[in-house]
């Protein structure tokens, strides 16, 4: 059984997917959620905090799919990196409603809670893009602008293959390397 605060975060995905952050009030959403307003303010204080929630929720999901063995893998950082790159486009494009909402909140200001939220479960993908750094197989630049830049490649990147649906499998698996190798050699990287 879903429980309340779960019907609230789920309306809250759909509103916010639909109609933008700043377009949804907290009653769409308690009443897209059967619930009564006061019951939402029972389990997020404001919306800016539900927002916050979501966001975490969702990119524990999307970390979940994509970090689960990176750092124990002993392969190139490229094909890593490659791989890490696939699973997110999957886990994407299983579930268009978190990435139009990820989408809509890309260009919202950052809150010091998101902020965190993508610092820590990003550590992974932050240790082995300095590792690469280290090692020479990455250009040397901040740690923070290239996480930004990869999370923006990657929203561009699912955004354009979902509104491809006429493509063959063929040219969705071209498409997905293609971006990723767009992607590693703007970080400096060379295709293997």
């Amino acid at each position: 059984m879903t429980t309340k605060r779960q019907q609230i975060l789920d309306s809250a995905l759909q509103l916010f997917a639909e109609q933008g952050v700043e377009g949804t009030s907290t009653a769409q959403i308690a009443k897209a959620a059967g619930v009564a307003k006061a019951t939402l303010f029972h389990h997020f204080e404001n919306k800016s905090l539900l927002v916050d929630e979501l966001f975490r929720e969702l990119k524990q999901a999307l970390f979940n799919s994509i970090f689960q063995d990176l750092d124990s893998r002993s392969e190139p950082l490229y094909l890593k990196m490659s791989q890490l790159w696939k699973v997110g486009i999957d886990w994407a494009a299983a579930h268009p409603t978190a990435m139009k909402f990820f989408s809509n909140i890309h260009f919202h200001p950052a809150t010091e809670a998101r902020q965190t939220i993508v610092s820590e479960m990003f550590a992974t993908l932050d240790n082995n893009v300095r590792l690469g750094q280290e090692a020479g197989d990455l250009m040397t630049l901040d740690i923070e602008l290239v996480r930004y830049f990869i999370n923006s490649h990657f929203l561009i990147s699912v955004n354009w293959l979902l509104d491809q649906p006429q493509l063959s499998a063929e040219q969705q698996q071209s498409y997905v390397q293609q971006s990723f190798d767009m992607c590693w050699r703007a970080i400096g990287g060379q295709t293997q």
